[in-house]
């Protein structure tokens, strides 16, 4: 049987914050699951994406500046608007 995390799930099972996976959902930058309204990850899928998108700092050969680690996508700022009433519809309804 496949595991499948909340939004709140994810972020205590990699350690960030729950601001930054819906960042990342807004965005469609990581792999999720819409069902009906509910938002889901499976942990198989978070894994494969975390081995393949995942950037070593230490071996990139000095691919990336130090500015540019932290640099913000200008894609971000193209919200999908369904997503995000369906993020805060999410939240107001207690589904976790």
């Amino acid at each position: 049987m496949e595991t499948y995390l909340s939004i709140e799930g994810l972020s205590k099972y990699l350690g960030i914050a729950e601001k930054t996976v819906r960042k990342w959902v807004l965005n469609h930058d990581i792999p999720y699951h819409k069902i009906m309204k509910i938002i889901r990850f499976r942990v198989s899928e978070i894994e494969q994406w975390i081995e393949t998108n995942g950037k070593n700092p230490q071996g990139n050969g000095g691919e990336e500046q130090d500015g540019d680690l932290f640099a913000e996508d200008e894609a971000g700022n193209d919200r999908d608007v369904e997503d995000e009433k369906d993020i805060e519809a999410e939240e107001t309804e207690g589904v976790v």
